[in-house]
């Protein structure tokens, strides 16, 4: 029985709590000297966001760019997007200042801002992009009681982890590495929870090769027994979409995504590049991919308004060689829930028309 290291590291954890527990104490803190040298940087252009490395953490990230590890509250505030601070994943995005602009500074003590840390806001369970060097799931639905094809809540299911998550054939093709990191985990204990996930298209790059895929949340299961002759058993206690056997399990944290409306801090122009689903065009609360994103200025929660310039008489179709002279009209709009550096995913709030993949977006200082 598997489950992904997701740089789950005990050492790193116990510093954390020591640094929550430190900073709960203080009663005003300061900003460092070497914190404001950093801020007068990024006042002065510098990048406000870090992407997140192997072995990263809120407070070793708050040493390096604030000159303070005890000012990690202070960084957890500016992203609501991390709904735990002890588990940051690489290619996470982690802003380094508000979304207003606003600076860490003395003003505010790391208390102060460990409570004003993300609460509330809109739990979404997103989807996105996968990479093969990223830890993919770390489970797979194998069988169930249910005398149905479909599962939801409250349902019972036998889950396999690690090689047990593989038929024989699937094990035939993995590679070594594959192998290697399937074998690399920890066990799995009673209560752990899990995203549930379904596998969608592969991505490939310019030469074809697969680098990825992409992936859809489906609910939550949680270990309720196991077993070292047996698969291990699951409660599913929420869902979202219908799963079946065979939907994977990956790491549940970052999965569900706190999403608060922000007030986008630039102007931008950006497009739809592609969907979750199959198809060519959607409607609202569905997912797409936005071509930018933290290196944009993208922060989640932005909401970019689509457009499109269209014919009324070919209102059911998307018509790329329309009349250029026709103005753009606007037809919908998006909220970002999830941001990486050059991407983004957004969920469809609102439409008039269908949002189709090429769609023109726009993005609006201080909206």
């Amino acid at each position: 029985m598997y489950m992904w290291n997701s740089d789950r590291n005990p050492s790193r954890l116990t510093r954390v709590a020591a640094a929550a527990a430190a900073a709960l104490s203080l009663m005003a803190v300061g900003t460092s000297a070497e914190a404001q040298t950093y801020l007068s940087g990024q006042k002065a252009g510098g990048s406000d966001y870090h992407v997140v490395n192997d072995g990263d953490t809120l407070w070793d990230l708050s040493g390096t760019f604030y000159g303070d590890t005890y000012e990690w509250p202070r960084m957890w505030s500016y992203n609501a997007h991390i709904t735990n601070p002890h588990w940051i994943y690489p290619g996470d995005i982690v802003y380094l200042r508000a979304a207003t602009g606003e600076q860490p500074g003395a003003t505010q003590s790391a208390g102060q801002a460990l409570a004003a840390a993300p609460s509330g806001g809109l739990y979404m369970p997103v989807g996105g992009y996968i990479l093969n060097e990223e830890a993919p799931y770390v489970g797979r639905i194998r069988a169930s009681r249910k005398g149905a094809a479909m599962l939801s809540e409250f349902d019972t299911a036998w889950v396999g982890f690690g090689e047990e998550s593989y038929s024989e054939e699937e094990k035939e093709k993995l590679s070594e590495e594959e192998r290697r990191r399937i074998q690399a985990g920890e066990s799995v204990q009673v209560g752990d929870r899990f995203s549930i996930v379904r596998q969608g298209e592969t991505i490939k790059n310019d030469d074809g090769e697969a680098i990825g895929y992409k992936y859809l949340v489906l609910g939550v299961a949680q270990v309720t027994k196991v077993s070292e002759e047996h698969y291990d058993e699951i409660d599913i206690v929420q869902s979202w979409q219908e799963i079946y056997r065979g939907d994977m399990l990956i790491p549940y944290e970052r999965q569900l995504k706190v999403v608060k409306q922000t007030t986008a801090s630039t102007d931008g122009v950006a497009k739809v590049v592609d969907t979750m689903r199959p198809g060519s065009i959607f409607g609202e609360q569905n997912y797409v991919f936005i071509n930018k994103g933290a290196a944009d200025g993208v922060r989640s929660g932005n909401r970019f308004f689509a457009y499109q310039r269209f014919e009324g008489l070919h209102l059911d179709e998307v018509d790329d060689a329309v009349d250029e002279k026709i103005p753009w009209s606007r037809v919908g709009q998006m909220m970002v829930i999830d941001v990486r550096e050059n991407y983004s995913t957004a969920l469809i709030i609102d439409s008039s028309r269908e949002i189709a993949v090429g769609d023109r977006l726009e993005m609006y200082n201080g909206h």
